[in-house]
Formats: structure tokens, sequence, C-alpha cells
């Protein structure tokens, strides 16, 4: 790949041609064409011109809006600036930490996170970008007959000078940096070039099948890989359209499965989770991709168990591509199932433009052992940390920390992992982000976090913690919840006199999970009394003390029942009475005492 820009060949092609007419992404409503992507990418040259910022720069960004979000990312990118994007949902104290690892030429945020994020060592211009005026939608702008309402980036660029991408770019310049989950001060920044992406697109797409008549639907976090590879930038790399109708929740999956026929979506990607709650909640729309544009339901972001697979087939007669990758690989790197060929129910598949190894402790060719990728998909490196580095790339061959096997007819499957990292909802969180957090709390000795098992979520977090007497767990589900994003606050806290540990005083983690599972015993279905119990289940998942609670409580009186929280109290109630709620009881689940209601009737 020489150094002549794709990104700049891919924003040549929609100046004066269809494609500039054709949507490039539709958000929620606002629908936004490769015309009016291209003039923001100009115009964004404009801005990081002015601001003194040179192609090589670091640009830090973080705008809540998915619409603002995936333009700026794609306009630094083709614009040969590094963008670095940090969560929105990120708290303050471990934003502005990242903020300064980055050491960016200029940091782009929204009004309230730069408020939030504010940080009196910076030495970097930050731009704002302010939300839309207050009162009025884009939609009633539209019936008022008073013209498109211009979001917040737009607003801000608008004053800008047009400035065209590079016509060239060192096809190592970092495309992107992410930094994953892990402590502050050990977080990984992962650097993908422009030759990884690039490259990497074109293989998403020759397995995926997209073309410009192509609809992407990826409601994934745009602050992750796969909700920005395989989707905004997909799409671009492609003159396909993503689309985003509505955020992901148990009350939008009706929606959302509407929108699948509704706007002709051709492909959808979706981590396992999302696709159990599909294959529970979503069974009234099982004729949702049968319109005759579907192709492919993409699997990603944690394993997809071969039963999930099969139901997924056999209600919505789906065909599913089950991806297997790392941050570190961009996107994906194995696939299994779809037009491949190849790639059994449970598997990930076999390589697609890269060469896989098996090795044993010692690096040699092993039946079962880590695997190792090698391929331009291959991050660059973990930002200014070289010694990891070294750790992770050993002669361009990617350490993934999997365990693997290969069968006879070629698929490989995942055995396991060497890695501590919990994998909830197909998203990496790391148990020392978590620990870090927990070690703060002036009540609390030492802590452990590891991820435990779970039929819905792949894993839930959940901590075991010695601490001071009158240190409850609620209290420490609180102090979390103030500190860390919602779906790294442990699912569980579980306090002991002492944590197990070996001889050499580290921590044993399996005795962890032992006493754990101790604690687990007093939700069996027993004779106990079931209002006291659905209250105790009930507090444990909202982080609170039982008797704070009562059957009168509902999403209204409780500040933690959220989506999120409703579904986990689904899944702890059915565990813990050994009941199975349907579709619409999930949906009409107003307040504890209807879901004690509905336990009794069982």
């Amino acid at each position: 790949m020489s150094d002549v820009s794709p990104a700049r060949a891919l924003f040549d092609k929609t100046q004066g041609s269809p494609l500039s007419r054709r949507t490039w992404l539709s958000v929620e409503g606002r629908s936004i064409t490769y015309g009016e992507l291209r003039d923001s990418i100009e115009r964004v040259g404009g801005l990081l011109a002015r601001h003194g910022v040179r192609p090589g720069d670091r640009v830090v960004a973080s705008l809540p809006d998915d619409g603002d979000s995936a333009i700026l990312f794609l306009a630094l990118i083709c614009q040969g600036v590094t963008a670095v994007q940090i969560d929105p949902l990120t708290r303050s104290n471990r934003a502005v930490a990242l903020v300064r690892r980055a050491r960016p030429a200029l940091a782009i945020f929204s009004a309230d996170l730069a408020d939030a994020w504010r940080d009196p060592a910076a030495t970097w211009p930050v731009v704002t970008v302010s939300p839309p005026a207050a009162g009025r939608s884009r939609g009633l702008s539209a019936l008022m007959g008073v013209g498109k309402l211009a979001s917040g980036l737009e607003a801000l660029l608008k004053a800008e000078t047009a400035s065209p991408p590079p016509a060239t770019i060192p096809q190592e310049t970092l495309a992107y940096i992410l930094f994953t989950s892990g402590t502050t001060a050990e977080s990984k920044g992962v650097c993908i070039s422009h030759r990884a992406l690039f490259a990497h697109l074109q293989s998403l797409a020759r397995v995926y099948r997209i073309d410009g008549a192509s609809r992407i639907l990826n409601t994934l976090m745009l602050s992750h890989a796969d909700g920005q590879a395989q989707g905004p930038l997909l799409a671009f790399a492609t003159g396909a359209s993503c689309h985003r109708p509505v955020r992901f929740e148990i009350g939008t999956i009706e929606r959302l499965l509407d929108s699948v026929f509704q706007q002709r979506i051709t492909h959808m990607i979706a981590v396992p989770t999302m696709m159990s709650l599909i294959a529970r909640l979503g069974g009234g729309r099982s004729d949702a991709f049968q319109g005759g544009d579907f192709k492919y339901l993409v699997s990603c972001g944690a394993a997809l168990e071969a039963g999930l697979w099969k139901t997924m087939e056999d209600v919505f007669s789906v065909e599913i591509i089950n991806g297997y990758g790392l941050t570190e690989t961009v996107a994906g790197g194995l696939f299994a199932g779809g037009g491949l060929g190849g790639g059994q129910r449970g598997s990930i598949g076999q390589p697609v433009d890269c060469e896989l190894r098996i090795v044993d402790d010692s690096g040699a060719e092993a039946a079962e052992g880590e695997l190792l990728i090698r391929g331009d998909l291959v991050m660059s490196g973990y930002f200014d940390d070289e010694t990891l580095t070294r750790q992770i790339l050993v002669d361009d061959w990617l350490h993934t920390g999997d365990i693997a096997r290969r069968d006879a007819a070629g698929d490989y499957w995942i055995c396991g992992r060497k890695k501590s990292i919990i994998i909830r909802g197909g998203l990496n969180i790391h148990p020392g982000e978590i620990t870090e957090v927990l070690n703060q709390h002036p009540g609390v000795r030492e802590s452990v976090v590891f991820g435990e098992p779970d039929a819905d979520w792949g894993e839930t977090v959940t901590a075991l913690v010695a601490a001071d007497p009158d240190v409850t767990a609620a209290q420490l589900l609180a102090f979390c919840r103030d500190r860390l994003e919602p779906r790294k606050t442990p699912g569980r806290i579980v306090m002991t006199a002492e944590l197990p540990k070996g001889r050499t005083g580290k921590i044993i983690v399996d005795a962890a999970r032992a006493l754990v599972s101790d604690e687990a015993a007093p939700f069996s279905n027993t004779g106990a009394d079931l209002e006291q119990r659905l209250l105790k289940v009930a507090a444990e998942v909202f982080g609170v003390e039982a008797g704070q609670l009562s059957l009168d409580s509902s999403p209204r009186t409780v500040a933690g029942w959220d989506s999120l929280a409703h579904l986990n109290l689904v899944f702890a109630a059915e565990e813990a009475f050994e009941i199975q709620l349907s579709p619409p009881e999930i949906m009409n689940l107003d307040s504890l005492r209807i879901l004690a209601g509905f336990i009794k009737s069982r």
C-alpha cells in the first residue's frame, strides 16, 4: 500500500457524484449525506489549521452526540491527524488522566464535558462544542418550515475555512488511538495505523459482501472499535450507509427490529448479549429480517454460544457471521458462518487476510495454546509503552492472550483466556480498574475483582472485599457508581473478613470465587418468605440496603432502576426463584409488587 491516502481517495469520490446525495449516517432521525460529510471533513481541516494542528499530531475528542462524534472521528482520520477518542461516560478523574497521557495538540469536547473534565494543568487548547439551541428539535424545525437545525458540531464548523485532506499520508501514521479498560495508570492506548485500518476495512467489506447499496445497522458504542470500525468507517470505505435508529435498550428492541424491515437493512452488527435479548423479547418480530434485502447478522465482541447461534437462525431465519478480533486487530481477523463456506456453530471460523499460530508457553507450536495473529490488521503497538508492546508483539506476531485449538476442518475454537479481562455484553472490562476504585474507599483494606459466567451478559462483574465491619456492600456500590462507568460497576459485592491468599501473600482468585459462590446459597428457592427474599435480590441489583425498598418500589422511586438494572433484576429474580418471565411480563414489570405477583403465579 503506497502513501497515497485511501481516505483522500474515498473523500474524492463524493465530489459531484451521486454518492454526495446518498446517506452516509442516519442517527435517530438525523440524516447525514456524503456531501455533508465531505463539507465537514474540509471544515474540520480548517479548524485544525487555525489551531496549528498538523498531520501526525494527536487530537483528543469526546462528543456525546453520535452523529457529531462519528463525523469528527472520521474527519480527523482523513486529515491525517491521530484521533484519540474518549468515552463521554468516562468519569472526570480518569478522563483528565487519559487526556494528559495523550498529550494532544488540541482537545475537542462538548461544553458539558469541557467543564467536567477541566484540567488546570492543560497546555493544549480546548475547543468546546455547544448543543443546538434549546427548545426546538430538528424534526419540529422541519415541520415549521424554518429549515434544518444545525447540530452543535455543524454550528461550530460553519465559520471555518474549507481545507481538503492531504493527498498523501504515510501508511504508518496512526489513524486513531483507543484507550482500553485498565487502571488509570495502566490503561493501554491501542495504536491503529492507516495501513491497518484501511486494509481491514477492505477485508470486512469482502467478508460481509458490503457495497454501495448496503445499509448497515450498528448501534454499538462509538467509543469502542466495533461501533466505529464496523459502522461509520465501514460505510465510508464502501459507499454504504450506516443506521443507528434507536439506542439499544429493553424498551426499544421491537422498534429496532421494525427498523430492520422498514429501512431495508442489509447487515446488522450486534454483540451476543443483544442477540440473546432479541431472541427472548423480539419473537413477535420474527419476520423482521425477511424483507428481501437482509444478508447477514454479524456477531462480534464476545463468544457466540452455539445454542444462541442456532436459536437466532431458527427463530429469525437469518444467516449469521461470527467474527473474532480484538481492539488490537481493528475489529476482526477470523470469521465463521455466512457465505464463507466454513465455520461450525460455536467456532470462530478461519482467518481472513492474516496468519495464525497456536503456541505453548515456550513458544513452540501446539495443538492447544495461545492464539497468535500476524498481518496488516495488527496494531502498531501500545501508545508510549515500548515494554508492553515488546511483550505483546513478538516478531510481528500479536499474542492475543486467548487459548485456542484448531480442528481437522481448519476451524478455530476459543478454549479460554490467559488474561484476566472480563467480557460483559461484548465490552472488555479490566478487573484492575475496579479494584483501584474499591481500594480508594477509606474503609476498604483490599479487594479482588473477577468475572463470573452469565447466560445473558457473557460474564458479570463480581468483587470480594475485605473492609471495616461498618462498611456495607451497598455503600461500596454507591462509591463505585460515582467513579466508574455504569457498565463497569460490579453487579455483586461480597464482604469478607480476609481475602484468601497463598504463602507468598498473593490473592488466590479461585478461592475468592469459591467464597462468593458459597455466599449465593441463601438465594436458593427454599421455603423462606418470598417477599423478603425478593427485596434482598432487588437490593443487591440496585446497590441499596434491603430496608430502603418495599414492594411499591418502582423505576420512579429507585434511582438506580434504569434499563440495564431492569434486565439485571429480571435475570436475578429468575435465577433466585427458578422461574422464567415471558416477554410481556418483562416489558410490563413496573414495580417490585408486580414482580412478586409474577413469581407467586408460578
